[in-house]
């Protein structure tokens, strides 16, 4: 069963403070990204870009977001 979209922003919050942190902990990063559905990765870049395109598509009204695709 799908994540509500306040339940999925809330834990994409959590993912990007965690992915921010000096030593973000793998632990943590591997649960999140399970929890939403999302790829994990090892490298901090590729694994925060995933994160910011997920939320891009959960913050966005999907009007909005067709008016940037343009």
């Amino acid at each position: 069963m799908a994540k509500p979209e306040s339940e999925k922003k809330v834990a994409l919050e959590k993912l990007v403070d965690e992915l921010m942190k000096d030593q973000p902990s793998r632990q943590t990063i591997k649960k999140l990204t399970s929890e939403l559905g999302m790829a994990y990765s090892i490298d901090p870049l590729t694994q925060m870009n995933t994160v910011l395109q997920s939320m891009n598509s959960v913050l966005l009204p999907s009007n909005r977001r067709r008016d940037l695709e343009r």
